[in-house]
């Protein structure tokens, strides 16, 4: 297990408890999915540990407490989705600090947070929702006023470009994790080979 490099256990509503602390264990992971599920606890320092990581989405589950700063540490991440949790405090400067690292556009980091009414406070947020309606817009500090015009459903938040993005990085780990030999789960809890 620890040459795991993509786990996905998005969707799946049922898994619930604290993250295991051994999931922060697995070095060489590149992708980390647990959004939709019904996880609590909160995220524990050592996610530090995963310096490879590249995309963590733990939306949609009830998960507490702050970021740790140690996220930081994961300089490679392009990729983090945290709507729709129960996270507060502020985005840590060592990973709003990753966005303007030496890194080219296509790499810089993409985060969503509920950092709308300040829920959560985020500096260097793409994307900010509100924590009770569940709506999300674009960052629009530059212009303020338009930040209504750019509010849509979380549900339906369609940004081409960024969707594109997240597609076509993962398909590129994917690959590499392929030609490497190296392994990935993706656990599908409806499928009924895992009821």
């Amino acid at each position: 297990m620890k040459m795991l490099e993509l786990l996905s256990l998005w969707g799946n509503g049922g898994l619930n408890g604290t993250l295991p602390l051994s999931l922060f264990e697995l070095s060489n992971l590149r992708m980390l999915y647990l959004d939709g599920n019904n996880f609590t606890g909160s995220i524990s320092q050592d996610i530090g540990q995963l310096t490879m990581l590249k995309q963590l989405t733990i939306s949609d589950n009830p998960i507490t407490g702050v970021i740790p700063s140690t996220l930081g540490l994961c300089k490679e991440l392009e990729l983090l989705r945290i709507e729709n949790t129960d996270i507060q405090g502020t985005i840590p400067e060592e990973v709003c600090q990753l966005k303007s690292s030496s890194r080219q556009v296509y790499d810089a980091l993409y985060i969503k947070a509920d950092c709308y009414s300040d829920y959560l406070k985020c500096d260097c947020c793409d994307v900010c929702c509100d924590h009770n309606t569940q709506q999300c817009f674009q960052d629009n500090r530059e212009n303020p006023e338009d930040s209504d015009a750019k509010l849509q459903d979380h549900q339906t938040y369609n940004s081409t470009n960024t969707i594109a993005r997240i597609i076509e990085i993962k398909q590129k780990i994917e690959s590499e994790v392929l030609q490497r030999g190296a392994t990935f789960y993706e656990i599908d809890f409806d499928d009924p080979r895992y009821l």
